[in-house]
């Protein structure tokens, strides 16, 4: 989730890179799903949380989609998803301390 998150504060501060940037972001969907089976419970709240940016039949459209954007819906969207990383992390904070 940190290098998601980096990318995305990249494709924000530097929009020559944007496209660059999301589509690193993009590549580590796949990791973070697999990370995600180990434990049902976090993995449902990822999919509710995300929805289609993590989604495997839908996560490559959506991820190209907003690195193609228009600036200031891009940079709505990716407050918003940061803003949705940052409730995730809290999660699973919370739960490998329980």
């Amino acid at each position: 989730m940190d290098f998601i998150e980096e990318q995305i504060q990249e494709a924000m501060e530097n929009e020559p890179s944007r496209v660059a940037a999301i589509g690193e972001a993009a590549g580590a969907i796949p990791v973070l799903r697999d990370r995600l089976r180990q434990n049902e419970y976090v993995q449902a709240n990822f999919i509710l949380v995300l929805g289609n940016m993590i989604e495997q039949r839908w996560a490559s459209e959506w991820w190209d989609s907003l690195a193609k954007t228009e600036r200031d819906e891009f940079e709505l969207t990716a407050c918003d998803l940061v803003g949705r990383l940052t409730i995730l992390r809290t999660l699973v904070t919370e739960v490998g301390e329980s």
